[in-house]
């Protein structure tokens, strides 16, 4: 289902461009919609629902509606589903067809899940389904709740609160008569906190919901005992006394079972892009990357200086093994520093350039300049008997002639000196500057990788250095 989910989800990017305008809003909207997009790829469906939610809200687009729709879906909510599914299906138009049609499948799939609670009680009263308040008595008209086994709660001021577990069947009608009794005392309320998602509370040895809560407990006052129920783990009861009308608050903390954790555990590996990233699963750090844990869900936390902080709630399944690929975004300054190293990059491959271009320059030159020099030597050659000695019979030592000749030589020796140091300047210049150029290009690859380096964990420094006995060019650096 995901895959054709995100299929979908594709298309809606094409709606969104489209009628995009360039207010501040609408660019808002289109950066939202891409966030959530790239959150329900990631398993975050509860970031993609805030995202595309808002999203919708900025630009009004009905077809945000169809993959708010679908998100619902994915996260097993069918009421909520079929209602942002109804809400975009109502009026069609502007929607891509195949959104519209995948969208009433959904929609028909989704409503097969969902059945009716009508609940009467003795007092007017408020319900709670889950947790959460969806109403209050006397009822217009039966709820809509998701099928399954669900939490219900009648409470009322002055009166004892009612909790008990409710069967509801998909395309059906359950029905429950509440008779609330007279309270001694005012209701009390209980925060139950706990690292570990999914369990079951058990106040007194009763179901009363399931972590993690949304909201507070109405009880009646007095002692009461605290206790958590997962397969796979222990639990340890905690005891609280809660005085008329107060609000009190109790944590309890839960911890593997080895015994049992292994009878229903599934394993997940987490590819993260840090390898030297802190893992914590449901408060607990953890040092490796492949798991093995108790089925159900769990709190993933991932973390590391200098990246945002990764939160996600992950699903494991009975003897599933699974990959979830994590990608750590940086900080805004750890983006800055990389954006620093991008620059002095391209800086160091044009300072490269520049150099071996100046020195392939020079090269050329003392090149033409050795070919001249060359043919200065082949005019006054016939003139000298060996080396650079003027001493032909016709020239008498120290006569004018001879004294012309000389300086010929002299002005053709030093023309090879100069031409020969501006090609050794020269092939030198173009040897630096590519050394140069080839770090520019090593430190633009490096700078480029998010996953590979951080401010604190590696640094490049391009150096140069020159002395009477020569010169060169070097990278120091730490990885």
């Amino acid at each position: 289902m995901r895959k054709i989910s995100a299929i979908l989800l594709c298309l809606s990017i094409v709606a969104v461009a489209g009628t995009a305008v360039a207010d501040d809003s609408r660019t808002e909207a289109a950066d939202r919609f891409d966030h959530g997009l790239r959150l329900f790829n990631e398993g975050d469906n509860l970031g993609a629902l805030l995202e595309f939610k808002r999203a919708y809200e900025l630009s009004g687009e009905r077809s945000i509606l169809v993959n708010v729709g679908l998100v619902y879906a994915e996260m097993g909510r069918p009421v909520e589903a079929v209602e942002a599914l109804d809400k975009a299906l109502a009026q069609p138009a502007g929607i891509p067809e195949a959104q519209v049609e995948r969208g009433r499948r959904v929609r028909e799939e989704q409503n097969t899940r969902i059945g009716r609670l009508l609940v009467t009680t003795s007092l007017p009263a408020q319900i709670e389904i889950d947790n959460l308040v969806v109403g209050r008595t006397p009822l217009a008209a039966p709820i809509s709740v998701a099928s399954g086994l669900r939490l219900l709660a009648v409470v009322a001021p002055g009166q004892v609160p009612v909790h008990q577990e409710v069967a509801i069947s998909g395309g059906q009608q359950a029905e429950v008569n509440v008779e609330l009794l007279p309270l001694q005392g005012e209701m009390a309320h209980l925060l139950v906190r706990t690292a570990l998602p999914g369990a079951d509370v058990l106040v007194d040895g009763k179901l009363l919901g399931r972590t993690p809560l949304p909201a507070s407990l109405s009880l009646p006052p007095g002692p009461h005992e605290v206790s958590l129920r997962r397969p796979g783990y222990r639990a340890i009861p905690g005891n609280i006394t809660l005085a008329d009308g107060s609000t009190g608050e109790i944590t309890i903390e839960a911890a593997e079972n080895p015994d049992d954790a292994a009878l229903v555990a599934g394993q997940i590996e987490l590819d993260i892009n840090q390898s030297d990233a802190n893992i914590t699963i449901d408060g607990v750090p953890r040092f490796r990357s492949d798991l093995s844990l108790p089925a159900g869900p769990h709190r993933l936390s991932v973390t590391r200086a200098g990246f945002l902080p990764f939160e996600r709630e992950l699903t494991v399944d009975k003897g599933v093994s699974k990959t979830m690929r994590i990608s750590l975004q940086p900080k805004e300054e750890l983006r800055n520093a990389q954006s620093r190293r991008r620059r002095n990059a391209w800086i160091t491959v044009g300072a490269g350039v520049v150099v071996a271009g100046v020195g392939g320059y020079f090269a050329w030159q003392g090149h033409k300049d050795r070919q001249a020099a060359d043919a200065a030597y082949n005019e006054v050659a016939p003139q000298l008997v060996s080396g650079a000695s003027c001493s032909k019979e016709y020239l008498i030592p120290g006569s004018d002639a001879e004294k012309a000749c000389q300086a010929k030589v002299d002005r053709v020796n030093s023309m090879q000196d100069h031409a020969k140091l501006k090609q050794w300047i020269g092939w030198g210049a173009v040897g630096v500057g590519g050394v140069v150029l080839v770090t520019g290009v090593i430190l633009r690859i490096v700078a480029n990788s998010t996953g590979d380096v951080t401010v604190a964990s590696s640094h490049l420094q391009p150096f140069a250095w020159a002395d009477p006995q020569g010169g060169g060019f070097g990278v120091l650096g730490r990885f």
